[in-house]
């Protein structure tokens, strides 16, 4: 019997994408891995999510989390296409169950989410190192949500099947995480804060772009040596 991946459900998804210098972000890469770009530049993308739940072989592993990750876009060595990510903050260190499985470096810090008073507009927040790093305002619009178009650049940022991440003595190793597309709706909103200079990674060269999902189930198969990809 094959072992059935683990699961994760994802709610109330909003996608951070900030355009950085491609040659800058490729310096804080494994040699191994290639930026891929997008409409000219090279991307960073925080999503701030809720963990709805976590489950394995049928086994709920923890609870409602609110959570941030850090990604970028890249190639691998033959010429994959892939994530790789930086960072990760939970609100439940069990949630972070899923982190080994997606090479997810789990950091301290502060995550929070709340609804707006009389209105639709909600606001996540993360604290790293006692400091305000990302505040992110939205509010969904009333349009239906619809998966993106192929070959738009929506889809170059959700639809990934592939994780790359390194090891010990320069390992090599990849994940996946299967999915249904990916539905994105309408939404407003703005961004605040230095989460990119606070993690060490490229300053922005344009404004952000958002995209909001109500959720999506991820279907995620433990890491094994790139080579047997």
């Amino acid at each position: 019997m094959s072992r059935k991946p683990l699961t994760v459900r994802v709610a109330d998804v909003c996608f951070c994408h900030w355009p950085v210098d491609p040659e800058a972000l490729e310096r804080t890469l494994p040699d191994w891995l290639t930026v891929e770009r997008a409409a000219g530049d090279a991307w960073i993308t925080a999503i701030h999510h809720t963990v709805a739940g976590v489950s394995a072989v049928g086994v709920d592993l923890g609870n409602p989390a609110q959570s941030v990750t850090v990604r970028t876009y890249v190639r691998g060595p033959e010429d994959q296409r892939g994530l790789y990510f930086f960072a990760a903050f939970t609100t439940d260190p069990i949630a972070s169950a899923a982190g080994p499985l997606l090479r997810l470096n789990y950091r301290d810090g502060r995550v929070a989410r709340r609804d707006g008073d009389g209105d639709a507009r909600t606001e996540r927040t993360l604290d790293v190192d006692g400091r305000r790093a990302l505040t992110v305002r939205y509010t969904p619009g009333d349009g239906p949500a619809t998966a993106a178009p192929p070959d738009s650049l929506a889809s170059f940022f959700v639809e990934r099947f592939r994780v790359f991440g390194g090891g010990p003595l320069g390992a090599r190793f990849v994940g996946h995480v299967g999915h249904d597309p990916w539905k994105l709706g309408p939404v407003e909103g703005t961004v605040e804060g230095d989460l990119l200079s606070t993690l060490g990674l490229p300053e922005p060269v344009g404004d952000p772009l958002l995209h909001y999902s109500p959720g999506n189930e991820l279907g995620v198969a433990p890491f094994k040596p790139l080579w047997l990809d």
